[in-house]
């Protein structure tokens, strides 16, 4: 499975063995008439899955989650003990990577030449299991010094992984490496998969560009990296200014919040009317957008939410222009038809097309509710849906609060129950050795089969904290699942490997 490009084609390739792994597990679906005792057993875990989450201090985890001692290494790699062995991690990951890339610009023999794609899996796993820790650890380590570790590690390997993508010599190797047939015959079905991805992706990058071209691409894809990193930082600041609101206007607010709001907001006279002054995200800003009556009031304060920091406007314009400029230094119409065109979609009018035939299906039922309210569908505006859903719930009976229903420990419960129906797998929740997690509030999961093999690991951090980057919601592969026993001169040892089958996987 690819990702959008953070480190490029390389990180890409290390993921696939992660598909192939994970069908080991799918292929077992089908009727599974299960015991009274193992139907009690599930039950037990997740209990216990369901109050590692609600209920963390009343549980037999609760007392040893975070506890001290000599860290073993955060997320079971030894490698990661303490941010100055962070950054020597990092260094012999280039170093590994460095003989990787030696071995294939050598390879010579039909030996060599067929551990080609295993060796560019090996070197893309090497960079990435430390450059993908290096991404989540500086978005949400509250340790300063961690942080900081993980910004020079990352970095400085991005450096390098720029120009592998870029490398001809590697392109070069593994393109005839596929075109002989008596290279490629001997390949396996992930094999050929994984060289395919990997020589789209060169490709893809610009590799076929005379020199200028080239430098451009580069240049460009540097410079986009940047400025996401930018935007995204500046997410997480609040637009300039504050909305003054009518304190008059107020006086459909639940009283409870009205009082909260005076108490904890500057109140102020305004060419004669008492206003109040409303962060346009905050709490106070939603209430007013639910329950105030003045349509002009919910527009002023809707567009000042969406308008967003200046900073954060001047990136996102920077970045879409680069895009652009870099989709048309290798003959694309646009980043969109770019990023779309090994995708399912394929094309923009295609994803165009299935967004307007749902609008399409959409459309009798939306205009069913507007017409209920006594409303033309199209004069609702963005800044009416929350005070019209909020009337419409009044008038069909309030729903009740569903959060006492769905807690997150709840939620994950039942995501466990669905992946056991579907899949045969289950998570199960456990206790992180010392410095495995980087915060008291992640909980560690184990995903595991029907005959409780160990799949992989999942860590949750999901409790909001001033220390996290404000990057929303965000997934993180800090590791992915492949077969490491046929690796070319290298021999993985430690708790992140498991055996099956006479073979040895990497867990993810």
């Amino acid at each position: 499975m690819q990702r959008l490009s953070r480190h490029g084609r390389l990180w890409s390739a290390a993921q696939h063995g992660r598909t192939v792994y994970s069908l080991h597990a799918a292929q077992r679906m089908g009727a599974r008439r299960l015991s009274t005792q193992a139907h009690e057993a599930i039950r037990e875990d997740d209990v216990q899955l369901r109050d590692a989450f609600d209920l963390p201090t009343q549980t037999t985890l609760g007392s040893s989650w975070f506890h001290k001692g000599r860290p073993t290494g955060l997320l079971m790699e030894s490698r990661f003990v303490s941010p100055t062995s962070f950054r020597q991690a990092g260094k012999e990951a280039v170093v590994e990577a460095e003989s990787l890339v030696a071995r294939v610009l050598n390879a010579s023999t039909a030996t060599e030449r067929r551990q080609i794609v295993k060796c560019l899996d090996q070197l893309s796993d090497a960079l990435c299991r430390v450059m993908d820790v290096a991404e989540l650890v500086r978005q949400v380590h509250p340790d300063s010094s961690w942080q900081t570790a993980a910004e020079n590690v990352y970095g400085e390997m991005l450096e390098f992984m720029n120009g592998l993508n870029t490398h001809v010599g590697l392109y070069t190797k593994l393109v005839d490496a596929m075109d002989d047939p008596s290279i490629s015959k001997v390949f396996s079905d992930v094999e050929h998969e994984v060289a395919r991805s990997f020589r789209r992706d060169f490709e893809r990058s610009g590799i076929h560009l005379a020199a200028s071209a080239h430098a451009r691409f580069v240049e460009l894809s540097s410079r986009i990296h940047d400025r996401s990193r930018t935007f995204l930082r500046s997410q997480g600041l609040a637009p300039a200014g504050t909305v003054q609101v009518p304190v008059d206007q107020l006086h459909t607010l639940p009283a409870s919040v009205v009082s909260e709001m005076l108490q904890t907001h500057a109140v102020r006279t305004h060419d004669g009317v008492a206003v109040v002054d409303v962060v346009p995200d905050d709490w106070a800003a939603q209430y007013v957008l639910r329950d105030c009556e003045d349509s002009k009031v919910r527009e002023t304060v809707y567009c000042a939410w969406q308008r967003g920091a200046s900073s954060a406007v001047q990136s996102l314009e920077g970045l879409l222009e680069d895009r652009l400029a870099l989709a048309r230094t290798v003959g694309f119409e646009s980043f969109a038809h770019m990023t779309l065109d090994d995708k399912m979609a394929r094309t923009p009018d295609h994803v165009d097309e299935f967004l307007r035939g749902l609008a399409v299906q959409a459309r009798p039922r939306w205009d069913a509710v507007a017409q209920g309210l006594a409303r033309d569908p199209r004069a609702i505006r963005p800044w009416d849906r929350d005070y019209y859903v909020g009337r419409q719930q009044a008038k069909m009976g309030a729903l009740p609060q569903l959060a006492e229903y769905f807690s997150i420990g709840r939620v994950v419960m039942g995501l466990s129950r669905v992946f056991e129906r579907l899949y045969g797998v289950t998570l199960r929740a456990t206790v992180p050795q010392p410095g495995e997690i980087w915060h008291s509030d992640v909980r560690k999961l184990e995903a595991v089969d029907e005959d409780g093999h160990l799949l992989g690991v999942v860590y949750c951090d999901v409790f909001a904290r001033s220390s996290k980057a404000h990057v929303g919601a965000a997934h993180f592969t800090a590791r992915c699942a492949r077969r490491v026993d046929d690796d070319v001169g290298r021999a993985v040892c430690d708790s992140t490997v498991v055996e099956r089958d006479g073979m040895r996987f990497q867990l993810p």
